[in-house]
């Protein structure tokens, strides 16, 4: 296990810059996400760390190791890969022995059947080790690709969406498989995904990575409830923030294209008046608003329900109010059909403040 350090990593591919002076710590034993959209650096950082790619500049330090010039067999790291490239002619048994018989390897035949029993029983594909892999579903091929990494007992893990192959279900049963996994081994894996589903559930660290910098880091929590800037805010959570302009003064707030005035924290008012600001983004999860049954709330307004989208244990509602579009979360139990009218109280303590202009979080 140890402790690794990317200091002031660039890395770009011709006119392409992928990394731009990338700063990260993952701490020892740590389960740490790396999230962000297709092409935001995320498969290059790996690659640079497992010694795939050489960096143009900056430190990759593991433990107490600087280790930029060592190639991909001295870094003892281990990578699972998105496409599960299993040896076809061999059988699970085979395929999983494979990486410990490399020459720069010296293990007897019976360390090489007790790592191999051990990384079968952990993942639970003990009773498929005599199988080839055409023979096995998705899930269990993607086992095997994970159990050889697993024999080798490497320093640090890295993991480049390794579900994303999967089904739905499959996935969820999967994640909860890596999260056991990480708890009972206790070593540093480092996950790439795009999923924000996978991270907030898998991770104890996020970082947010867009366009090769990056954005934030923090627990599923803080990532979720406190953050940083507009980008942030809208990739992690399902359905999506909703993104309101709203025009300040005089201590009172309007939503641009509500037309609806609203009452702010004391704490909010005060960030906006130190900071002289007049325009601003109104974030507010669909799960802040609520229908009521009069506009009694300080923070209500009508509108009407265009689509409702049933997901079994809630609702989720797109409302037209005035010339703008809210999505709230509900309670089937309601029952609330297209077409309905409705009255809405948004929570607005809850609520997040961007800066118009650069989209940074106001605190």
């Amino acid at each position: 296990m140890a402790e690794l350090k990317l200091k002031g990593i660039k890395k770009s591919f011709q006119n392409i810059t992928a990394l731009k002076k990338l700063d990260l710590e993952v701490k020892d034993g740590e389960f740490f996400i790396l999230l962000g959209p297709t092409g935001a650096g995320k498969t290059t950082t790996l690659r640079l760390i497992a010694g795939l790619e050489k960096t143009d500049e900056g430190e990759i330090i593991l433990g107490d190791d600087l280790i930029n010039s060592l190639n991909p067999a001295e870094r003892d790291i281990a990578m699972v890969f998105q496409y599960y490239t299993l040896y076809p002619h061999m059988t699970v048994k085979e395929n999983l022995a494979f990486p410990l018989r490399s020459k720069r390897r010296h293990f007897t035949e019976e360390e090489i059947e007790e790592r191999v029993m051990k990384a079968a029983m952990t993942l639970h594909i003990e009773s498929k080790l005599d199988r080839k892999p055409t023979e096995l579903s998705g899930g269990e091929m993607q086992r095997v690709g994970i159990g050889r990494a697993l024999v080798r007992d490497p320093r640090i893990f890295l993991m480049d969406e390794p579900l994303s192959n999967l089904d739905a279900k499959l996935r969820e049963s999967m994640r909860s498989e890596l999260a056991r996994l990480h708890i009972d081994m206790g070593q540093t894996f480092i996950y790439v995904t795009h999923d924000q589903v996978e991270a907030m559930t898998m991770g104890d660290r996020i970082g947010v990575l867009n366009e090769g910098e990056i954005l934030q880091i923090g627990t599923p929590d803080e990532i979720y409830n406190k953050p940083a800037n507009k980008f942030v805010a809208t990739f992690v959570g399902s359905p999506q923030i909703n993104l309101v302009e709203a025009d300040y003064l005089d201590g009172e707030m309007t939503l641009t294209d509500f037309n609806k005035v609203i009452t702010l924290t004391d704490t909010q008012k005060k960030i906006l008046n130190e900071n002289n600001i007049k325009k601003v983004i109104c974030g507010i999860r669909p799960e802040e608003i609520t229908i009521v049954k009069n506009e009694e709330g300080k923070n209500c307004c009508t509108g009407k329900v265009r689509l409702k989208q049933s997901m079994g244990a809630e609702d989720i509602l797109n409302i037209k109010v005035g010339e703008g579009l809210l999505k709230a979360i509900v309670s089937p139990q309601l029952k609330i059909k297209n077409g309905d009218d409705v009255i809405l109280n948004i929570e607005m303590s809850r609520s997040h403040l961007f800066d118009f202009v650069t989209g940074e979080a106001l605190r």
